[in-house]
């Protein structure tokens, strides 16, 4: 019997969005070069922290339209769809209250500063304007001029999807990305067989290698996203602070839900949910999912339960647990 000839995949690692990123597919060097060029652009459109960035002049504006180019543009109705689905559980008016925090160095913030801040966390202060016509410029505005948004939350999905479409564009029939997290497979990895992807332990990563998992997925052509509660965290005092933080608090998430990860076509729909579901906690996180059409879910309790959505149970998606937590 003949073998069907697999064509070589080839890999492509760089540093953007401050995070090693992989991609990996059965292109030429010219697509992955173009792949890593439109991280960079990306970086440069997306980046709060830049002055040279379109979202940095829009959080400037001071409650005035400022131009944006149609992909910010798109990114940004984007977000606000899943900020009025989740209820405002994902809001990308955060930013006030995220600049508050240092997971890295520790930093809990003055109750008086997190008070103040989240005034201002509403998304819906954030307006579209789109041209009258293909081509016409794109407007935006902030119309809390203290109110500051941060797409860090929903970028990588939005950038995993635009990376596949190049990928597909250059005829890409196979393949894998990686942008820190965000997991996205095309097609099979083999003839016949999906890719496998691990789900990493929630537990923080001086306790164990990133590379640890308690389960795996199998999947084709499906994005896997995760957040957890363990991605960036630190004690004090005897207590545990996280980085997902409850727009109704400003606070870490009180949540029986250590880890989420969602399973879909599209990675924005990750970004867009995972953290929403670990805030809702379990039982309303089940319920969510199970409303939203091609969506699925893997969830991990406090206690160590996993529990996954109808198209895991029934064999849609494969999961293997690999240990107890």
């Amino acid at each position: 019997m003949a073998r069907m000839f697999e064509p070589e995949m080839k890999t492509c690692t760089f540093l953007h969005f401050n995070t090693v990123n992989s991609v990996s597919a059965d292109v030429d060097d010219a697509a992955l070069n173009a792949v890593e060029a439109l991280c960079a652009k990306y970086e440069q459109l997306f980046n709060r922290f830049n002055p040279a960035s379109q979202l940095y002049a829009l959080n400037h504006a001071r409650g005035e339209w400022a131009r944006v180019g149609a992909e910010l543009a798109q990114l940004l109705r984007a977000a606000l769809g899943y900020c009025e689905r989740t209820g405002g559980l994902f809001d990308i008016t955060m930013g006030g209250v995220c600049s508050l925090w240092d997971f890295h160095r520790g930093v809990v913030p003055q109750p008086a500063a997190l008070a103040a801040a989240r005034a201002h966390v509403n998304w819906r202060v954030v307006e579209v304007h789109d041209g009258e016509s293909a081509g016409d410029a794109c407007f935006a505005r902030i119309t809390d001029s203290d109110a500051w948004v941060d797409l860090g939350g929903i970028a990588k999905g939005f950038i995993a999807d635009g990376i596949v479409r190049l990928l597909r564009e250059r005829g890409a029939t196979r393949g894998i990305v990686n942008l820190g997290g965000n997991v996205v497979c095309l097609g099979e990895k083999q003839e016949g067989k999906p890719w496998q992807v691990g789900l990493r332990k929630p537990v923080p990563a001086w306790e164990c290698a990133p590379e640890e998992s308690f389960a795996v997925v199998s999947v084709r052509d499906k994005s896997v996203v995760t957040s957890g509660v363990y991605e960036r965290c630190f004690m004090r005092d005897g207590r545990f602070f996280h980085h997902i933080l409850d727009p109704a608090t400003g606070s870490p998430a009180q949540t029986d839900v250590l880890s989420a990860t969602v399973i879909s076509d599209a990675s924005i729909d990750g970004d867009g949910y995972t953290t929403a579901l670990v805030i809702m906690g379990i039982d309303r996180a089940l319920d969510f999912v199970e409303s939203l059409p091609g969506v699925d879910a893997v969830l991990l309790a406090s206690d160590g339960t996993v529990y996954a959505t109808s198209g895991v149970r029934n064999g849609k998606i494969g999961l293997r647990v690999l240990d107890s937590i």
